[in-house]
């Protein structure tokens, strides 16, 4: 299938061609259908199987004229800005878009939003620009939810229900996660949003991923995540912690060990998150140690890696972790490292899913600890 059969236009064709995308992904060629005949939607696709597509380009195939018709709500500024940028760089046709997160001055933003057809935005700054009445959303037609589980992770359920609270009744609404939690059905029952469900299996997108863990004590857990970085044919990694001290601390000792990391939180600026992103994508940073609220704005094809130094809380969580790594059919591999009080958890998020563990012994090279 191309994107002509699901009715882009040629313009757009060429655009993403030149772009390198030619097929649609599974997702796209599931969702765009039903988006152009006017379905509400609630679709379930891992992280990197191309929902940003699958949900704009049959929105900026139908805007026109100098309103703002569609809202896209995105859990952070990263996101935001990056959803902007692939819309900007398919549309077949002139498309108004401007990205609205908090941060850094409210006027330009306001005055974006007065011509754009498009507005990417994260649900606080957004919603102080609804309260205030400087953002109008009399017109709107489409009503997005991208990384929709994640801002519920987060916390963004009173904000997101604020919202909603001034768009228009007839609107469509697009619904987009890595997974489906009941809270967010549970929302929809709230604000009687009745939509299809797609659900693309995450096979699909993860057959190249290889999962496994390794058995570690906190005494060698450094050493062992130095050695995988060391040894592995790696390309860019992502390590998780769940601390911001955990990611200043860990990045500075792999600094020291001659690695080129750096961390992601959120106590760093928008400047500097900006920054390292920057230097991430480019390959000047070949490892980002990062929180998992900071790792929302990681978007980056050549992520092969994703270590798990420590085990994260929920399996939506792990699925969102592992989702950086080995995107759009590419290799990649996930290593949750496991202290002996980590088992029980561990157990939880895996459930009826194998996940081998490594046997060898990692030849442990000496860190600077």
């Amino acid at each position: 299938m191309n994107f002509s059969e699901l009715d882009i236009s040629d313009r757009t064709v060429d655009r993403l061609a030149k772009h390198g995308i030619t097929e649609p992904t599974e997702v796209q060629q599931k969702a765009i259908p039903k988006v152009f005949e006017g379905k509400d939607m609630l679709v379930e696709s891992e992280t990197g199987s191309g929902k940003t597509l699958a949900f704009s380009l049959p929105i900026m195939e139908q805007v026109h004229g100098s309103e703002s018709q569609a809202l896209v709500l995105s859990p952070t500024r990263e996101l935001a800005k990056q959803i902007t940028q692939e819309i900007d760089s398919a549309a077949g046709k002139p498309v108004e878009t401007v990205t609205i997160y908090g941060g850094v001055s409210y006027d330009p933003q306001v005055e974006g939003a007065k011509t754009a057809n498009i507005i990417v935005g994260t649900p606080g700054r957004v919603l102080d620009l609804l309260s205030s009445g400087q953002l109008k959303v009399d017109n709107l037609d489409f009503f997005v939810l991208d990384e929709a589980d994640r801002m519920l992770d987060m916390g963004f359920q009173d904000e997101l229900e604020d919202i909603i609270s001034y768009l228009p009744d007839e609107r469509q609404n697009l619904l987009f996660g890595a997974t489906i939690p009941r809270s967010l059905k549970k929302m929809c029952d709230r604000y009687d949003i009745d939509p299809e469900t797609i659900r693309i299996k995450k096979s699909q997108h993860t057959r190249n991923l290889d999962e496994k863990y390794v058995n570690a004590k906190s005494n060698n857990k450094l050493s062992m995540l130095y050695t995988f970085l060391e040894d592995r044919d790696r390309d860019l990694s992502v390590v998780f912690c769940k601390t911001k001290a955990t990611t200043r601390w860990l990045a500075d000792k792999l600094r020291k060990n001659g690695i080129d990391a750096q961390e992601l939180n959120g106590d760093m600026s928008q400047k500097q998150r900006e920054k390292t992103l920057e230097e991430f994508a480019n390959a000047e940073i070949r490892v980002i140690v990062a929180t998992d609220v900071a790792a929302r704005g990681i978007d980056v094809d050549r992520v092969t890696h994703v270590f798990n130094y420590d085990v994260p809380d929920t399996a939506d969580t792990y699925t969102h972790r592992i989702g950086r790594a080995g995107r759009q059919g590419r290799e990649g591999e996930a290593i949750t490292l496991l202290e002996p009080k980590d088992h029980d958890k561990f157990r939880r998020i895996k459930k009826r899913k194998s996940i081998p563990r490594i046997e060898e012994k990692p030849n442990l090279k000496d860190a600077n600890v």
